[in-house]
Parts: structure tokens; C-alpha cells; sequence
């Protein structure tokens, strides 16, 4: 599979016009049900990163995952570690999230992702997910 998904504009409160990599994800809800929302293709991110809110609507006891500091370029974070399904373009994969306390942006980080795909970012025009 082959799939590529252009970039996104999006206007930034520092920098004006941007553009990000932005892609449709699917997770499951508290009935299981898929629901899409989009994520930031981050390849600085370790981890895949969402609010507690969005753990909120999958039926996530959020602080009963693994507690853990995250630092980046905003400061420190507290999350919450959990193993959750994860469909990229139809595929599943199970990949550990962090659910963060505080509103974050949803990041689709390295771990447990990209091992499953060779991703191409090209220029700010597109970017391609191959397996």
C-alpha cells in the first residue's frame, strides 16, 4: 500500500500561513465504534501524543496508564502511557499513546508507527506512507 497525502494549511498565531502533515487516523470509541480525527505526522515526537479528552471519548481510564514526564519544546508534560488500536488508511496497529493532562495537539510520533511504514515527506507539498 501506497497512500500520500498532501500538506495542509494551517494559520499559525506566531508565524502566519503554514503548512503541516496533517492525515486522517482512526481510533475506536467507549463502543467501539471507529471514529476519525486528524493528526500532525510528527518525526520529532517519540510517541504518539493525545489530550485526555480524546481518551475521554475512547473510554480510557487515563490515569490508570503508566505516569510519565514528557519534555519538549513547550516545557514539561504529564501523560499517561496506554496500548491502544490505531488505523492508519484501513491498517490496524496497536501503539502506545500518551494521553497528556493538559489540551496538546494530536501528534502521530515515531514509536510503534513508523517501524510499520517508510514515510516520505517531500518538500511541503506531500508526504507518503508505503508499507
Amino acid at each position: 500500500m501506497k497512500r500520500c497525502f498532501e500538506f495542509t494549511e494551517e494559520i499559525s498565531s506566531s508565524l502566519g500561513a503554514v503548512y503541516r502533515p496533517l492525515m486522517k487516523v482512526g481510533l475506536k470509541d467507549v463502543d467501539g465504534a471507529i471514529f476519525e480525527i486528524s493528526m500532525i505526522v510528527d518525526s520529532g515526537a517519540d510517541i504518539t501524543v493525545l489530550s485526555k479528552r480524546m481518551g475521554d471519548i475512547m473510554g480510557i481510564d487515563v490515569e490508570q496508564g503508566e505516569e510519565k514526564i514528557f519534555r519538549g519544546i513547550v516545557g514539561e508534560i504529564i501523560a499517561y502511557v496506554h496500548r491502544i488500536p490505531l488505523f492508519i488508511d484501513g491498517k490496524e496497529l496497536e501503539v502506545r499513546v500518551a494521553f497528556a493532562l493538559a489540551e496538546v495537539p494530536n501528534l502521530l510520533g515515531r514509536l510503534d508507527i513508523f517501524r510499520n511504514f517508510e514515510i516520505n515527506f517531500r518538500k511541503e507539498e506531500d508526504f507518503c506512507f508505503s508499507d
